[in-house]
């Protein structure tokens, strides 16, 4: 096996394996927390997610885009790290109270401290992760995320039933954190490095500003209705609200994350061998497309169910938001490597530019559409994210000549399997519940069906992705029959 295929099967196991943890301790927390409880989370939480994406400055993603890692680069990196993550969270720790004083919410001071300690914990836990990525070691990092997320779950639900409500969130969150420091320091210590360096550092920030002011923007997308929700409405809108959109993050984020460590690498690698970064910024779109459109499309038919069975009926609200923002979800992720495009091509500034359009859109269409009601926020998520679809296409054309022609062209069997398996989803459960209505059959039935129907949509169109199913399902017989699985 290749040694971007066994990196991109441990990077799955590693995202998979966090995200189940992660839905697991979703399920259970919404079933013992009241969307009010976990609206007041969510609201101090937004802000604090939000500033993070400052406190490594990118220097993670330097180390891993650098041609030549030299031990003076690493130091410098912990050093700016050091710098700008100690100093967030003293600002954290500050602004606390006059956060709380601004949204009126007394509790948001008290998880402001509590999340503020992990800033003085990630110098020491970014650094090694980025040297761990660029070496496509993911399998230590896969018993790094396995660790930290079932120390998160255990904690939040033994806090929980202490009575700590909303605190208890605050607190898994951190205590996970300490763990995820102490595994790095006891399985990967030489990883761990100890003296900073604080010359140098004008690459790295030079490089970190533009990466951490996109991440800033990103994370700002679907932190933003929680910070101005919570401002203009209450928490429970704000825990309705982030629970569709939370669902929908889920479904896109299961299948798009556990690719999106290796692909920086993997392009930051084609383009210094000189092939053509385009070409495979294309085909690594279409195989992703293929399969997260058709999930997003379905999702969107059987939002309710599925809410209903993962957090319980008190969330039934949230439904109508996940459907509406499945759409959104989709004309986002057709774009969905478009930043390590850019950077793997050294277009940064041309990425944050970009980044922070789209961000001032989507808060302008949240504060126009709260008025109108909750539906209308979702909806105005899709029709900002088809801009950005739009918007992205043409600036990847016209800056990186990507031939617009040919990716839309390569993108035709994408929407037809999109459009069988919407269809299929749609008529089996409609049908089900004109029968069945009150039970989970018609989900089931769907779930059920939909993998058999996508797979045959993959071989009767010949889609790219039918030599990767053949290869996935030679390999799952090989290990058969050798006894390995």
């Amino acid at each position: 096996m290749s040694i971007v295929r066994r990196a991109l099967l441990f990077s799955f196991l590693t995202r998979y394996g966090g995200m189940l943890i992660g839905l697991a301790s979703t399920m259970i927390v919404a079933r013992l927390l009241t969307p009010d409880q976990i609206g007041t989370f969510a609201i101090a939480s937004a802000i604090v997610m939000v500033i993070s994406e400052f406190r490594l400055l990118g220097a993670g993603m330097y180390l891993v885009r650098e041609s030549e890692m030299t031990e003076e680069k690493v130091r410098a990196a912990l050093g700016l790290t050091m710098l700008i993550s100690w100093g967030m969270g003293i600002g954290i720790w500050l602004s606390a109270s006059p956060v709380s004083e601004l949204y009126d919410l007394p509790p948001v001071a008290t998880i402001f401290t509590i999340l503020s300690v992990s800033f003085f914990l990630a110098p020491f836990i970014s650094i090694p992760a980025a040297i761990l990525t660029r070496e496509f070691r993911f399998r230590e990092l896969f018993v790094i995320r396995v660790g930290t997320s079932l120390s998160n779950l255990i904690s939040t639900v033994v806090l929980i039933h202490m009575g700590y409500t909303y605190y208890a969130l605050a607190w898994g969150y951190t205590f996970s954190v300490v763990v995820e420091f102490l595994i790095i320091l006891i399985l990967m210590p030489a990883r761990i490095r100890w003296k900073p360096s604080f010359s140098n550092l004008k690459p790295i920030a030079s490089f970190g500003i533009y990466n951490s002011l996109a991440g800033f923007f990103r994370r700002g997308v679907v932190t933003a209705p929680d910070m101005i929700i919570g401002k203009l409405g209450t928490t429970a809108q704000v825990g309705l609200f982030s629970r569709g959109l939370g669902f929908i993050e889920f479904m896109s984020q299961i299948l798009l994350m556990g690719v999106k460590p290796v692909v920086l690498p993997f392009l930051s690698e084609v383009q210094r061998t000189g092939k053509d970064v385009n070409r495979a910024y294309i085909g690594a779109t279409v195989l992703l497309g293929g399969f997260v459109w058709p999930v997003l499309a379905v999702a969107s038919v059987v939002s309710l169910p599925v809410i209903r069975l993962f957090f319980g009926d008190q969330w039934d609200a949230a439904a109508p938001f996940a459907t509406m923002l499945a759409y959104w979800a989709m004309f986002r992720t057709v774009h969905w490597f478009s930043s390590d495009l850019l950077v793997a091509r050294g277009k940064e500034r041309l990425m944050v530019l970009k980044e922070g359009l789209m961000f001032a859109l989507y808060c302008i269409g949240i504060a126009i559409a709260y008025p109108h009601g909750l539906i209308y926020v979702a909806g105005s998520f899709a029709v900002v994210g088809f801009l950005d679809f739009m918007i992205t296409t043409i600036l990847l054309g016209t800056f990186l000549n990507l031939e617009i022609i040919e990716f839309f062209h390569a993108w035709i069997g994408n929407a037809l399997i999109t459009g069988v398996c919407w269809s299929s989803a749609w008529g089996i459960y409609q049908v089900g519940r004109q029968w069945l209505d009150g039970t989970a059959i018609p989900f089931l039935a769907v779930a059920c069906l939909l993998p058999l129907i996508w797979v045959s949509s993959v071989f009767l169109i010949r889609h790219p992705l039918k030599n990767e199913v053949v290869n996935g399902w030679m390999w799952c017989m090989n290990k058969l029959r050798s006894g390995a699985l």
